[in-house]
């Protein structure tokens, strides 16, 4: 009896040996499984275990961005002294192999923005960037003529150029749970590609667990946009629920301004800053808890329909029907502060700029299943935007006197600049004290303009009136005089 017991104990811790031994080597659960039948307790790095092979067929070319687009496409251009006259492109516009990040341009999905943040931080901070083909070739994306299907490396931050030292992005993102399998295992590193991808849903990281992103504010009755995309998309999106996010620069007639920054290229073909904004109804009776929230200098996030006018002086549009439910903040219709106490920015440009149309216009492109771009002159890019403008003359004034009109007491202050380009400042009714009757008037921006009839500096939004942009004027606080003389 006591020998047979020794010998079932002996057979019993044998099993236990070579059972997991045999679940790890069988070929078949491999190909279904990456990650065997267990899920990953440990995380392991498959973007350093893969190494680059500078050996190989394919084709490799250093590389310095271009122009930032989302978590799976980046722009890059040859860096100085590389070369391939195979690559017909001087922008390569790359599509990066095995892995789809969720959409952060135009439409926004959740963890979309977070991915693209990522891929960004990680580039800008690279000591090197190389691109590298799947095979002995270029390969263009099929759903995009002008993309080329990549596999990305770079050299962290702080670590020497060396081949040993490149990290495969593409595999980085997966592996992080940044992006989806996008044909994830039929190419040169798929078994790689895919055991990372495997780890992340085992792991349940980001786009497959139930974390939390901290860059989405959508919701599925609202599509979430970036701001320029629904600036440049406005008729399509025209009495649909949006959820936009953008910094509040302004607020006056039962409206505030939101708008965020976003990199273009002018025509010169070089990254420019050029914000991008809209108009928030909040109507005549807000709770103070809403308007708390919107509060100049918060950046928020906003979800409302976009309703268009056609009013006597053009079409205009706006978002309406913000709400904040303080009892429930997942609910469909919702603002949320972001954070507070941001620098209002007042985007510097020219008269030129706003006023002369059709002659300076910049390119968005957006990413998705097909890549769109878009061209929008300039002054309409900055619609409902904050700018300053220097060193105006001031020509005439005119005071709005109907007594039935809720701007009786705003004046239009008609100016020219050093190259005799016209624009009008329209002011708001503005008060001198809290709660008075006591307005601004033509007087006081004469005694402010003096002799010299200079302003220095105009800040305001940018809008329409009568077919022309001008400036709306918010606060005496947003002209800079010269001494009175």
């Amino acid at each position: 009896m006591k020998n047979f017991t020794k010998k079932l104990l002996a057979l019993l811790m044998a099993s236990a040996f070579v059972i997991p031994v045999l679940a790890a080597c069988g070929d078949k659960n491999d190909e279904e499984n990456p990650g065997g039948d267990d899920s990953p307790t440990t995380k392991v790095d498959y973007a350093d275990q893969l190494k680059l092979d500078m050996s190989t067929d394919t084709k490799k070319l250093k590389v310095d961005v271009y122009q930032y687009i989302d978590g799976d496409t980046t722009h890059f251009k040859a860096a100085v002294g590389e070369s391939d006259p195979d690559l017909t492109v001087t922008i390569i516009k790359a599509r990066y192999l095995a892995v789809n990040t969720p959409e952060s341009t135009g439409v926004i999905d959740k963890w979309g923005k977070t991915a693209s943040n990522f891929t960004h931080e990680t580039l800008e901070k690279a000591e090197a960037i190389m691109v590298e083909s799947d095979d002995d070739k270029w390969n263009i994306d099929s759903t995009s003529s002008r993309r080329v299907l990549l596999w990305i490396w770079y050299v962290p931050d702080g670590k020497e150029v060396k081949t040993e030292n490149y990290r495969n992005l593409n595999v980085e993102l997966l592996q992080e749970g940044y992006g989806r399998a996008s044909d994830t295992e039929n190419n040169r590193y798929g078994t790689i590609a895919g055991k990372a991808l495997y780890q992340a849903t085992q792991l349940k990281l980001r786009v497959f667990g139930n974390e939390k992103d901290p860059n989405y504010f959508g919701n599925s009755a609202a599509a979430a946009l970036d701001l320029s995309y629904l600036r440049t998309h406005l008729e399509e999106y025209s009495d649909h629920l949006v959820s936009v996010r953008g910094l509040v620069t302004a607020r006056f007639g039962s409206s505030v301004y939101i708008e965020k920054n976003f990199t273009v290229k002018n025509a010169e073909g070089e990254d420019e800053e050029v914000p991008f904004g809209m108009v928030v109804y909040y109507g005549y009776s807000p709770s103070n808890k809403l308007l708390k929230i919107l509060t100049v200098g918060n950046e928020v996030n906003v979800i409302g329909t976009v309703t268009k006018f056609e009013g006597t002086y053009g079409t205009t549009y706006q978002i309406s029907g913000v709400e904040v439910n303080s009892v429930n903040p997942n609910a469909t219709k919702n603002t949320t502060l972001i954070s507070e106490g941001n620098e209002i920015p007042y985007t510097e440009t020219s008269v030129a700029d706003i006023m002369v149309k059709d002659h300076r216009p910049v390119t968005l492109t957006f990413d998705g299943d097909e890549e769109e771009t878009v061209t929008i002159d300039y002054a309409e890019a900055v619609m409902d935007t904050s700018v300053i403008l220097s060193d105006l003359t001031v020509e005439s004034m005119f005071t709005t006197t109907n007594p039935e009109s809720s701007s009786q007491g705003a004046i239009s202050i008609y100016c020219t600049d050093a190259s005799g380009t016209k624009i009008t400042l329209r002011t708001e009714v503005l008060y001198k004290g809290t709660g008075t009757n006591n307005k601004y008037t033509e007087a006081d921006v004469t005694a402010a303009i003096g002799t010299s009839k200079k302003i220095v500096a105009a800040r305001g939004i940018v809008s329409h009136f009568d077919g022309e942009y001008q400036i709306s004027v918010y606060n005496w606080s947003c002209f800079d005089f010269p001494s009175a003389s």
